[in-house]
């Protein structure tokens, strides 16, 4: 390279020799060589390089921040649900912020502050969240939140020094029949537009959306191989001794991973009580729900039709067994289930599960 080479053709120059290193991950002895997985982990490491960069420089600019859609057909990965729109913004947490809209229709919302954002950063932890329960609404069904250091009357989430994202995940279970809630964010005491992005702002944000590719890569497909060493085919609840400090607040999980062959299906049987909220999904190997937005690999409290007893049985099979509750996999013949248990305090049903053959 020549002495005289734009800083900016440098810097795109260095940025692909970091991305290849990301590659790796498709080369892992436990990643799947099958087509499809391989076609997938490829599309994902280019998708993320799309989150990276949002995060580090489209919407980064934390005096002028600003609430985007997180999750998209195109975006995906973290083993997100059908049922949930999210959104986030970046934000300094030293700073005070005031975050307002409408509310919406979806019967759960929630406002999660954390300090760290997976795969961008080393480490990931809620610092202080709002759910529905607490959400002051006014008549014309609107809201306001201050995020800020200090206490503030009326919605109020503290921050702290390392806050830099606000989380928002709204659930409805059926979003066809369902208004969205509206966010609108601002710094207190900023007026004026963003300015325009300077050379270093582009040059500092990309070897930080590169690092995100591999190290997000990376941290979902080990999430996988590590349910992949139980054996498949059992949905098993998560057992904590207290809260994770990166999960979502009000919900309980159970996990667990698939694996069947040509013309075999998966029968999940379960007792549900009458509680708020649960879904089912599943995803492929690299932690993309199958579903998102569609709802055609999924079911929920709302959608699932009943046995005789009460009890719940879901199918899940590359073809239609022509019973309810059936949830696609999409070609897939393995990947990963995940039950939500949400906004009770009630424990996660036990969950039976068989293989069965499917007929035709």
């Amino acid at each position: 390279m020549s002495s005289d080479t734009l800083p900016a053709v440098k810097a795109w120059e260095e940025f692909c020799e970091q991305l290849k290193a990301a590659g790796a991950v498709l080369a892992r002895p436990t990643t799947p060589r099958d087509d499809l997985s391989q076609a997938e982990g490829l599309r994902k490491l280019v998708r993320l390089i799309r989150m990276g960069f949002e995060a580090t420089l489209e919407y980064a600019d934390t005096g002028h921040p600003e609430v985007y859609p997180l999750v998209t057909p195109t975006t995906l990965g973290e083993g997100e649900t059908s049922d949930a729109r999210y959104h986030q913004a970046l934000l300094d947490g030293r700073k005070t912020y005031v975050l307002s809209g409408t509310r919406g229709e979806a019967p759960f919302i929630e406002f999660t502050v954390y300090a760290g954002k997976i795969g961008l950063d080393a480490h990931s932890a809620q610092v202080g969240a709002l759910t529905e329960r607490e959400l002051q609404v006014d008549g014309a069904g609107r809201y306001e939140i201050v995020l800020s250091p200090e206490r503030q009357a009326g919605n109020w989430i503290r921050t702290t020094p390392e806050a830099n994202c606000i989380f928002i995940r709204q659930y409805s279970h059926d979003w066809s029949r369902t208004t969205s809630a509206t966010f609108h964010m601002r710094e207190r005491g900023v007026e004026g537009e963003r300015p325009n992005v300077t050379l270093a702002q582009v040059v500092a944000a990309l070897p930080r959306t590169a690092g995100y590719v591999a190290r997000s890569a990376a941290i979902w497909a080990a999430i996988v191989d590590q349910a992949r060493l139980a054996p498949p085919n059992r949905v098993i609840p998560f057992v904590e001794k207290e809260p994770s400090p990166e999960m979502p607040t009000g919900h309980r999980f159970a996990s667990g991973h698939f694996r069947l062959a040509a013309g075999e299906a998966l029968e999940i049987r379960f007792a549900p009580a009458d509680v708020p909220y649960w879904g089912v999904d599943v995803t492929n190997y690299w932690f993309e729900p199958l579903s998102w937005p569609s709802g055609r690999s999924h079911v929920n409290n709302h959608t699932a039709v009943r046995e005789a007893d009460g009890s719940v049985r879901i199918i899940l099979s590359d073809r239609n067994p022509g019973a309810p509750n059936w949830i696609d996999t999409c070609g897939h013949a393995e990947g990963m289930m995940m039950l939500r248990w949400s906004r009770t305090s009630l424990p996660v049903p036990a969950i039976e599960t068989r293989v069965v053959r499917v007929a035709g």
